[in-house]
């Protein structure tokens, strides 16, 4: 399978500092207009929306994933529910579902970590907390003001998460993002790695790895895409919950060992990957 990248995405790149098309383009990636319309690849890149995507890829009937496979992924409401219909217990905070023109839900709990199904807007530290009604009002006017005035909102257990250290926007959580080619989780990495490059709290003890292993395997159940991620923090008592996943063509690292050791996996070759304190190979904790 040929690895794949869009020449339109390289200006974003450019401006997030984003070095995946790079490492890409080291191990011989082709530009999706380069590739023969009948060649199977894997297509990396950022998320425009399943719309701009499916016109994308039209062309390109082999390329990986398909639209419908990457769409229940990008919503994060959309994959707790499929969760759910599925039966995969993982420790998710209680998340509630705001919608338009409905009342607020009787049982809400604050405080809040407050976003949208596609965007975590606010990251870390007390400023993301909403502790009461007026505060919920605020952020959901907000979000509303930026992402349109009929998103949906959703609203999450707020949970006392260990700190990796400081960045732009307060705490840095100790989050780990799991990488699962084929349904496997294969390896790890520190999320924050490109705001905090010493984090407290790594590496993580083998035992959170076989956690983290077997929780990622389950979100990955009901789900077709070779490639996705789940992202996964613990709070300061030591439990790990569930955050999100997504799809893992558009997903971040700055991680380069990890980014290639995966994209060589969705390839189809085996490759080594030695182990830092910041990320590493997982396939051997389950």
């Amino acid at each position: 399978m040929q690895l794949l990248y869009d020449r339109n995405d390289l200006p974003d790149a450019v401006k997030l500092k984003d070095q995946r098309f790079e490492w890409l383009r080291q191990l011989g990636a082709l530009e999706l207009h380069d590739a023969n319309p009948d060649d199977e690849g894997f297509l990396f890149g950022y998320n425009h929306g399943v719309e701009s995507y499916r016109k994308l890829t039209a062309q390109w009937p082999n390329v990986r994933d398909p639209p419908d496979e990457r769409e229940i992924l990008l919503r994060l409401d959309l994959l707790l529910d499929e969760l759910g219909r599925q039966h995969i217990e993982v420790p998710t905070p209680r998340t509630w579902v705001l919608r338009i023109d409905e009342e607020l839900p009787a049982d809400l709990e604050f405080p809040l970590f407050v976003r949208t199904p596609v965007s975590s807007w606010k990251r870390g530290g007390d400023q993301s907390k909403v502790r009461n009604l007026k505060e919920l009002n605020d952020e959901v006017d907000l979000l509303r003001r930026a992402f349109g005035w009929d998103t949906t909102i959703l609203a999450r257990q707020w949970l006392n998460i260990a700190v990796a250290g400081k960045w732009m926007f307060g705490n840095a959580p100790q989050e780990i993002r799991v990488w699962i080619v084929d349904k496997t989780p294969i390896a790890w990495s520190f999320h924050y790695l490109h705001a905090v490059t010493h984090p407290k709290g790594f590496p993580p003890s083998k035992d959170d790895l076989q956690l983290l292993a077997r929780l990622a395997a389950q979100v990955a159940i009901p789900f077709s895409t070779r490639l996705m991620v789940a992202d996964f923090v613990p709070d300061k008592q030591g439990r790990w919950h569930f955050l999100e996943a997504g799809p893992g063509a558009v997903a971040g690292t700055a991680h380069e060992a990890v980014f290639k050791f995966v994209a060589k996996r969705v390839r189809g070759e085996t490759a080594a990957l030695s182990e830092d304190a910041v990320g590493g190979a997982i396939q051997n904790a389950i």
